[in-house]
């Protein structure tokens, strides 16, 4: 289903400005469009209701992010594919905004430099 921002917000039961500040630092991904023509679907609603589970829990925001970002991570290493019958390329989605694409081999191979990557995109994020 397809929400304009008032109706995601009111359907979450937070404001319009806190879905703002949570695409701001990372937590929620933007809508698709944009200005007036901007839509919302059921994952953000999914992920407010999930935020929302998690303060409830005294969860702090940082910590928030970081669980958020350790589900997507796991659903796009799910996301293996296999070019050419020969080598296999993984994509990761880093902060809902960044995606990096790399061979299974060179994954083994530079797993430090990635991690490396991934860390200074979100440090960035959280700027």
């Amino acid at each position: 289903m397809k929400y304009k921002i008032s109706e995601l917000a009111d359907k979450a039961g937070v404001t319009k400005r806190t879905i703002h500040y949570y695409i701001s630092k990372g937590l929620l991904l933007p809508p698709e469009g944009e200005g007036v023509n901007s839509t919302y679907n059921d994952e953000h609603l999914k992920t407010l209701q999930l935020i929302k589970k998690l303060q409830s829990e005294y969860m702090p925001l940082n910590k928030i992010r970081e669980y958020i970002l350790e589900g997507k991570e796991k659903e796009t290493e799910e996301k293996v594919q296999v070019k050419d019958n020969r080598e296999v390329y993984i994509k990761e989605n880093i902060c809902n905004i960044f995606e990096i694409h790399y061979s299974q081999e060179n994954g083994e191979k530079y797993k430090h430099i990635i991690e490396n990557v991934k860390k200074y995109v979100e440090k960035m994020m959280e700027d």
